[in-house]
């Protein structure tokens, strides 16, 4: 019965290849968006463990969480450390993290931070920050590499590198001070791959003497042993990550935080504004499946479609199986056969398909906001919706295998 109904396809695959590729292309799509956001999101969510409160300038929680953890856009405002000073004296905060930004390393983000950043934040849950290669900067004028940067680039414990005033289109290098290499960190999987990472002191410097995106003072012939160690710890900071003792204050300190009154600040709960980024997605995301499904739908009416306008033009092809033996109930099922295959090769492209879109998305997710999506096979839940559309394929092929039936019955199929 398959290799019959098989032989009778090939004398129609144009059409049959049409409805193939339109069923072929929707389940992946329909599969492939779903796989890629449930990634994306464990990506987004397992890139910041550890952190509990993320303190900012006043404005969108979300786009402080967007820059800050995943290098998306720019600060366009400071708060002043001491401000972050006071918030550390709440017996309920057990640490804090300062963060500044605004340089870069060819295309890379620098991150200025304290060597506590490599003690304290954690991803996929709690797992700690480790190095593949050397340790954490102990001196001004080192620097720790993320392992996509360190991949990328080429570079070694022990390199040296300068890093960019600005982006690194628009702004200047900071060509009189070279930042050494003093460790590589192991991948995450994170924005923390893409990241390079000095100490508060060692940004600081690079900016003496900067006025409006310009150089006014040297570091070359500088001795940096005699400038004040106060004079390089920074005024204001972009942000800074809080962690605290207990989980049972954070909506406690994040509202004390909030209210503060010396300055404009504002602290965020991560998990909070990544489930409105969601939501937004979601969004979009459920009319995107709507279309998908849509255009399922218009595949399957249109295999029974052309199974059913096409019986006329095979009125030879039944008359001469019926005469060879072939039941109604036969050539019915030859019918749901027919869909059935046209079902099992689209299931298969659609399956290799979501393969080759999730590998190309992982890619460029990955350059955008540095979280890895994971490449595997078909899951289980995935089979289920596929296999249910082989279902609603074969009992829409009810249709024309009944028409089929009752013609062989009443009309014999005799020209």
């Amino acid at each position: 019965m398959i290799r019959i109904a098989a032989m009778s396809m090939r004398s129609r695959r144009i059409p049959i290849a049409l409805v193939i590729i339109a069923l072929t292309t929707s389940m992946a799509l329909l599969l492939a968006v779903e796989r890629i956001k449930q990634s994306s999101q464990k990506g987004f969510n397992e890139s910041l463990g550890g952190v509990d409160l993320v303190v900012g300038p006043r404005g969108s929680g979300l786009e402080l969480i967007l820059y800050t953890v995943f290098h998306l856009g720019n600060p366009t405002n400071n708060i002043t450390t001491e401000t972050l000073t006071d918030i550390a004296a709440n017996s309920a905060i057990e640490w804090v993290v300062p963060i500044a930004l605004g340089d870069s390393h060819r295309g890379f983000r620098v991150i200025s931070t304290t060597n506590e950043y490599f003690d304290r934040i954690k991803f996929a849950g709690d797992q700690p920050l480790s190095f593949v290669e050397g340790a954490a900067f102990g001196e001004i004028n080192q620097v720790v590499l993320g392992s996509d940067v360190a991949k990328d680039l080429g570079y070694r414990v022990g390199s040296s590198i300068f890093v960019t005033h600005g982006s690194e289109s628009l702004g200047k290098l900071h060509d009189d001070f070279a930042f050494q290499i003093t460790g590589i960190l192991n991948p995450t999987g994170t924005p923390t791959d893409k990241a390079v990472f000095v100490s508060l002191e060692g940004y600081e410097l690079i900016h003496l003497g900067w006025a409006s995106g310009s150089k006014t003072l040297s570091l070359k012939n500088l001795d940096i042993k005699t400038i004040p160690k106060e004079r390089l710890y920074p005024k204001t900071v972009t942000a800074a990550y809080v962690g605290l003792a207990s989980k049972l204050s954070l909506f406690k300190v994040s509202r004390s935080i909030n209210d503060y009154d010396e300055e404009a600040i504002s602290a965020v709960i991560p998990g909070v504004e990544l489930a409105k980024l969601w939501s937004i997605v979601g969004t979009v995301d459920s009319v995107f499946k709507l279309m998908n499904w849509l255009i399922i739908g218009i595949s399957l009416i249109s295999m029974v479609t052309m199974t059913m306008t096409g019986l006329d033009s095979r009125t030879r092809e039944m008359t001469i199986l019926r005469a060879l033996g072939a039941t109604p109930s036969k050539l019915a099922g030859m019918i749901m056969m027919e869909t059935a295959l046209i079902s099992v090769v689209s299931i298969s492209l659609a399956i290799g398909l979501v393969r080759l879109l999730t590998w190309g998305t992982a890619d460029i997710v990955s350059q955008w906001a540095g979280i890895r999506i994971e490449l595997s096979w078909i899951a289980a839940d995935e089979l289920l919706t596929l296999w249910s559309i082989v279902a609603a394929g074969l009992i829409a092929s009810l249709i024309p295998a009944s028409m089929v039936y009752k013609r062989s019955l009443h009309q014999g199929f005799s020209s």
